[in-house]
């Protein structure tokens, strides 16, 4: 019992340690960005057809993303897409723009509070703007790409 055991640790812990990632190498400095298999991306490809889901890596040439096989040569860009994100940007400029319409009718209306409201709505689309673009694009001119283990 305790070598089967053992055996089935050992398995799993080889398959949780060797997970393949996508990686991409700047062209000009050499840094390297990698996307754990699993991740959400969003794939634009040569021949314009866009790919947005969860990354899987079939072989050494080819990933998957929600059952569409592309080839890395076909790559024109990637880009982590976390689904969250979107949804605060979405509330933060709605609201950033409701105080914006706000301000202008305080304004019109001669009460003091207008630029209180310009600037907090400012504010608010700013950060929103802000919000999801800690991930940028990897782009096939300016960046080599391959899977490593």
């Amino acid at each position: 019992m305790k070598k089967l055991l053992t055996i089935l640790l050992l398995t799993l812990s080889v398959s949780l340690f060797a997970q393949k990632k996508f990686e991409a190498t700047n062209n000009q400095t050499g840094q390297t960005t990698s996307i754990a298999e699993g991740s959400r991306v969003k794939i634009n490809t040569l021949n314009r057809q866009k790919f947005v889901g969860e990354m899987t890596i079939k072989n050494a040439e080819t990933i998957s993303v929600n059952g569409n096989d592309i080839a890395i040569s076909n790559i024109s860009s990637i880009k982590k897409y976390p689904k969250g994100g979107r949804k605060l940007k979405n509330i933060l400029y709605g609201v950033g723009s409701g105080l914006i319409v706000g301000s202008g009718v305080a304004g019109l209306a001669k009460n003091g509070s207008a630029f209180a409201l310009f600037t907090g709505g400012l504010g608010t689309v700013i950060t929103g703007a802000l919000v999801n673009n800690k991930d940028k694009a990897l782009i096939y001119r300016n960046y080599t790409f391959k899977i490593t283990e």
